[in-house]
């Protein structure tokens, strides 16, 4: 019972914290009306909250070993609680958004450390639930973010998307209180340049793929080619000190290294979806922003659908006899959804999302799992931390490859051959194709997983 309790603060928190960085952009029209300026300048609200939960989330398992994991959850929680009723409460668009980074810092701490301590606490035996169960939060929040934040402004005002974390986060900081143990490890020397070099390139790399799906000039190319200059900097120096901020032992194990690398652009593929789908109902058939939402949230039902059967599923059968045939499947139901047109029966269309939902839970969660099953204890600190840092990067991914493709969809639609495909819609049909691609590349690596990987957790 206390375990499932453990599970549910940490779930909870890990949904409140992906939430916060999408809920506002269906509100940020009338925010802008309230603080007397455009949704264009209110816009960097949603950026400078995810851009400073990447900046510190390496450093999170360092400060968790440091402080203790009980400590810095209940701080983070403290932090992010406090911060989000001075959002509420915001005068104009520059103390919001200062609160905003604020606010994301406590979400850095917040969702790693709790996760790190879930993991600690949890038998191997057990782990693949456990960390099926946290998968759901990452899954769901960003696809029900944007709806719910336009039904809170519109019943309530803006400002209560932020009130309502504020009840939230007091019964999770007393649960943390109550619950959470004082887990730490034995702590090494802050590495300072790793922190500098790690902070300065994400940062860098955050803003350029930002930028990059708006304005595609010299700026967001030569901030993306630093950041991620930066980026491979500060893993070389990793792997060179005695003591760096992320220790780089676990990417030697090979389900690890596969979960990571082929994991991140398979992730880059999925959560390019959900930013598409609704993009090509709207601008390319004419649905409104409330019929298209409800389309999106069909994914919805497909994830909690294969929530219900993905344990079953890896202990029947393994995680590379899932990962390779659920890639390929996950490829073809996104090229499916590119055949979404108000022509297609609503029966067929939810059928197809539904099952890309279903797809896409499963192939989440198989990463996940399979990224810990063969990592050292001793080393899940490191682990966690350095695929938190890449789920964040290959989040900020998807947006940036999804909007390129609509426009290299454009580009092709100019030549002569590309004709037949003209149409209403067709730049985001050929980037529905284009996002598949991303997919089947990203299933290369589970080809290269050895036969039994991922086995101490599934047997």
């Amino acid at each position: 019972m206390h375990q499932r309790l453990i599970m549910a603060l940490v779930s909870a928190a890990l949904f409140m914290e992906i939430l916060d960085g999408t809920i506002i952009t269906t509100a940020l029209p009338s925010m802008a009306r309230s603080f007397h300026t455009s949704p264009v300048a209110l816009d960097i609200g949603v950026s400078a909250y995810l851009l400073t939960v990447g900046v510190f989330v390496p450093a999170s398992g360092w400060v968790a070993d440091r402080f203790g994991a009980r400590r810095v959850f209940a701080a983070a929680i403290a932090l992010f609680t406090v911060a989000s009723a001075l959002c509420a409460m915001a005068p104009g668009p520059t103390s919001f958004v200062c609160l905003r980074i604020l606010q994301g810092l406590g979400g850095a701490l917040m969702v790693p450390v709790g996760r790190l301590v879930v993991m600690r606490l949890t038998p191997r035996e057990k782990l693949v639930e456990t960390l099926a169960a946290l998968i759901w939060p990452a899954l769901i929040a960003p696809v029900i973010g944007p709806p719910l934040g336009g039904l809170i402004t519109q019943s309530f005002g803006w400002r209560w998307i932020f009130y309502f974390n504020v009840p939230l986060g007091a019964v999770a900081l007393a649960g943390c209180l109550w619950l959470i143990p004082d887990v730490r490890e034995v702590v090494r020397r802050f590495d300072r340049l790793g922190f500098a070099l790690s902070s300065v390139g994400l940062f860098a790399l955050q803003i350029g793929l930002e930028r990059l799906p708006r304005h595609a000039d010299a700026l967001a190319l030569g901030l993306s080619i630093v950041g991620l200059i930066l980026v491979v900097l500060t893993v070389r120096h990793m792997r060179r000190v005695a003591h760096p901020l992320i220790d780089l032992a676990a990417w030697r194990v090979a389900s690890f290294r596969m979960a990571s690398r082929g994991g991140s652009i398979m992730r880059i593929a999925i959560n390019a979806g959900p930013f598409l789908l609704p993009l090509m109902l709207q601008e390319g058939y004419g649905f409104s922003a409330f019929h298209a939402g409800m389309f999106v949230l069909m994914l919805f039902v497909g994830d909690l659908t294969m929530k219900a059967f993905v344990t079953r599923i890896l202990r029947r059968f393994g995680h590379r006899p899932v990962l390779i045939p659920t890639g390929f499947a996950c490829a073809a139901s996104l090229l499916a959804m590119a055949f979404i047109t108000p022509a297609v029966p609503l029966w067929l269309i939810a059928i197809i999302l539904v099952v890309h939902g279903m797809i896409r839970s499963l192939e989440f969660t198989s990463l996940t799992t399979l990224a810990f099953a063969d990592v050292d204890r001793a080393a899940l600190n490191d682990a966690s931390t350095f695929f938190n840092t890449t789920m964040l990067l290959s989040g900020a991914a998807a947006i940036t490859v999804a909007a390129m493709a609509v426009h290299a969809g454009s580009a092709l639609l100019r030549f002569p051959a590309m004709a037949p495909l003209a149409g209403p819609g067709a730049e985001y049909r050929i980037a529905f194709a284009i996002v598949a691609l991303v997919a089947l590349l990203g299933t290369i690596d589970a080809f290269r997983l050895p036969h039994g990987a991922g086995n101490t957790l599934t047997q």
